[in-house]
């Protein structure tokens, strides 16, 4: 990346931090260039834990392995737009995830680096609280701080567009914090898109739409599709299990199989979800004026899934389509999802935020170029340790660029176990939705990869590295080759200079986002110092 580029970001972070402008005194803007488009609607379809799981993409790429599952809906989606098929979250955890594109900032500066529940009933659902009280005070305020949260100084998407006329709706979590400074219009059903249509009236309206099926545990949103519904182990009736040719992080036993079997299946209901959401949209009359973006927030929660970060947790699917998009495409560029945050602004004619990490994307989206040509790279990263790691551990801090097709690591701080592995890594240690065999979960991938190390060494070995935070201090994969990053080419002569390369673009990114080697505490949102 230019550093006369990083150079501006910092002098125009600098001057905001200097002026100090409270965000809701964002100014309506003028018309930005590059967009021949007039206010048009954005519905923002973001599934939770959805990895880079679609039929499309393991015809595209037979390395991704994925079998046994067919995606029609998300396959003529993808056609019908631009297809971004390398696209990272900023962070592979849910509220770090979102709070990237709700700032245009890596979670590590905007500050929530970790998950933030609301102080809500219902676990973070603002059913209850959208729209905010008015007035706010301690009695009603659902903000909830313990866990940190978005600096004040940064202005977030929802007030810019608030503050420009447009109608923002929401359905499923917020998972920010502070919740006054999010000041959705109306929370609804994830499939309610007609009510948010008819509420908007005549303003132009952004709909962030969060359905979680493909959250675990996987078991409840397939239930009755199950061949046993009353058993959490069964498989489901519409994907195959013995069809599926495991992940290979993944133990390959008959119990992990049914495992992303149901993973599989609830993937197959989001299929149908976004289906039912483009005919909605169609039959709206509003389709021909609405941009479509469709993503999922990071990947698959399993051990090197969802928190770390590997591909497995931060590569996700991403598809565009509306007025001024030239669709039809397929493009290997990397790109951030905390892009969408001046890609949005720009679609409603909207100046940038004055301090971004992010870039918008109508350069590409216009068709006017495949690639953004001040910027070859993107990082993403964790500031989360592993759910089967003792809990003792402060927060592995790791880095991840990838300019499109080599990914590279650095393993910036890892509180490494020192006790023998079997006090970090046993049979029943798992915990949640990352392998947890539980009645409240049900999934057995944990628990196999230790019965299987023997005979599975692979899977065993990469879980343990997360368990003890022992992963080599930096990583080199060729995504092309090896799309779930097994095989570490770091000390690959042949890698060297794409190795020299990636190590340079990671010192400018840390430079250039204000990043530093001190770990995040377990316990607070503060900086150990």
């Amino acid at each position: 990346m230019p550093r006369l580029s990083f150079f501006l970001l910092a002098l125009c972070s600098s001057l905001y931090a200097e002026l100090k402008q409270p965000p809701s005194s964002v100014a309506p803007s003028k018309k930005q260039a590059g967009v021949s488009i007039s206010r048009p609607n954005i519905l923002f379809i973001y599934i939770e834990d959805l990895g880079y799981y679609t039929s499309e993409r393991a015809a595209r790429e037979p390395n991704t392995s994925i079998t046994g599952l067919k995606t029609p809906n998300l396959d003529k989606l993808a056609a019908e737009s631009v297809n971004f098929t390398r696209t990272f979250c900023g962070q592979s955890v849910c509220s770090p995830s979102k709070s990237a594109i709700y700032s245009g900032l890596l979670p590590h500066t905007n500050g929530i680096w970790r998950n933030c529940h609301n102080n809500h009933p219902k676990h973070g659902n603002p059913d209850k609280w959208i729209p905010l009280p008015d007035p706010i005070t301690k009695e009603n305020d659902p903000t909830n701080l313990a866990a940190g949260g978005m600096h004040g100084h940064i202005p977030n998407l929802i007030q810019m567009l608030k503050a420009n006329g447009v109608y923002c709706a929401l359905s499923g979590k917020l998972h920010q914090q502070p919740v006054r400074n999010f000041p959705y219009d109306i929370f609804v059903d994830e499939s309610d898109l007609t009510t948010v249509i008819r509420a908007a009236g005549d303003k132009p309206w952004l709909f962030w739409c969060n359905p979680g099926d493909t959250h675990a545990p996987w078991w409840r949103h397939v239930q009755k599709k199950l061949i046993n519904p009353k058993d959490r182990n069964s498989a489901p009736k519409d994907v195959d299990p013995a069809a599926i040719k495991m992940l290979p992080w993944l133990p390959d036993t008959p119990a992990a199989h049914i495992d992303i079997a149901q993973y599989y299946s609830c993937i197959l209901n989001m299929d149908a979800f976004v289906g039912e959401m483009m005919q909605k949209l169609e039959a709206s009359g509003q389709a021909d004026n609405t941009i479509v973006v469709f993503t999922g927030d990071h990947g698959i929660p399993v051990a090197r899934g969802k928190t770390s970060v590997y591909p497995a947790g931060t590569h996700v699917p991403c598809y565009i389509k509306g007025p001024g998009v030239k669709t039809g495409r397929t493009l290997t560029t990397p790109i951030s999802q905390m892009d969408f945050n001046p890609t949005f602004l720009e679609a409603f004619g909207i100046a940038p935020q004055p301090a971004c990490h992010a870039k918008s994307l109508w350069p590409i989206l216009s068709g006017k170029t495949d690639a953004l040509p001040d910027r070859t790279t993107i990082m993403t990263e964790t500031n989360h340790g592993s759910s089967s790691a003792p809990k003792t551990l402060n927060p592995t801090k790791a880095r991840a660029v990838c300019d499109g097709r080599f990914y590279y690591i650095g393993n910036v701080y890892q509180d490494t176990f020192k006790g023998p592995a079997e006090q970090a890594i046993s049979i029943g240690s798992g915990s949640g939705e990352y392998g947890d065999p539980g009645p409240q979960y049900g999934i057995d991938l944990h628990d196999d990869a230790i019965r299987h190390k023997s005979d599975q060494p692979l899977p065993y070995e990469l879980l343990r590295q997360l368990c003890m935070a022992d992963a080599p201090k930096e990583e080199l994969y060729d995504l092309d080759a090896d799309p779930w990053a097994v095989k570490n080419l770091i000390n690959d002569p042949k890698h060297a200079e794409t190795l020299a390369k990636l190590r340079q673009e990671f010192t400018t990114w840390r430079a250039n986002t204000q990043d530093n080697d001190l770990p995040f505490t377990s316990r607070s949102g503060k900086m150990t110092k």
